[in-house]
This record gives structure tokens, sequence and C-alpha cells, in this order.
């Protein structure tokens, strides 16, 4: 009776402790290998890093466009940009220019 009393907490000893295994192994391997792992959270952190590039890129260009529009409000006109903008959405020259075409 002892040896079957000692059998069973030992069995139940080995169960909680091969359930215990299994779930950390489980979560251990879903962190790492999973949907929101490590790995994605590597190229979710580069995928941050371009964008953030791409974004000091864009706001170069934002900058330079905000400029030309404040250079073509009515309180700070600048006559130049006008003639140059007018000439190019209407494509007219004057006769004595010579136009050259880019790309």
């Amino acid at each position: 009776m002892a040896v079957r009393y000692g059998l069973g907490r030992w069995l139940r000893v080995l169960f909680a402790a091969l359930t215990g295994v299994g779930a950390v192994g489980y979560f251990g391997v879903h962190g790492i290998l999973g949907e929101r792992g490590i790995g994605d959270w590597f190229e979710l952190s580069s995928q941050i890093t371009a964008l953030e590039q791409r974004q000091i890129r864009n706001q170069g260009r934002i900058d330079l466009m905000e400029h030309r529009v404040m250079l073509l409000r009515e309180t700070s006109l600048d006559l130049d940009l006008l003639d140059e903008r007018v000439r190019a959405v209407l494509g007219l020259a004057r006769p004595d220019e010579i136009i050259v075409l880019g790309e």
C-alpha cells in the first residue's frame, strides 16, 4: 500500500512538472517564432526605421512646397516664380526666348 501511495504522488508530481515544462515550451516557441514574436519585432523595427527615413525625405519636400506656396501668396508674391509657374502651366514663351526641353 505504501508503494502505491508513493507511486501515485510521484505520478502527480511528474504530471505537474511535464505540464509546466510544456506550457513554458509552448509560450517560449510562440514568443520567438509566433506572429508577434521576436522575429517579427526585428522586422517591424527595420520597417519603422525605413519609414522614419522616408518621413524625413518627405518632410523636406513638404517644406519646399510650403515655401513655394508662401511665395505665391498675395501678401508676399514673388513675380519671377509667378511668371515661371504661368509659363509652365500654360506652355507659353516669349518670341525672343529659347526653349530647352528637359527629360
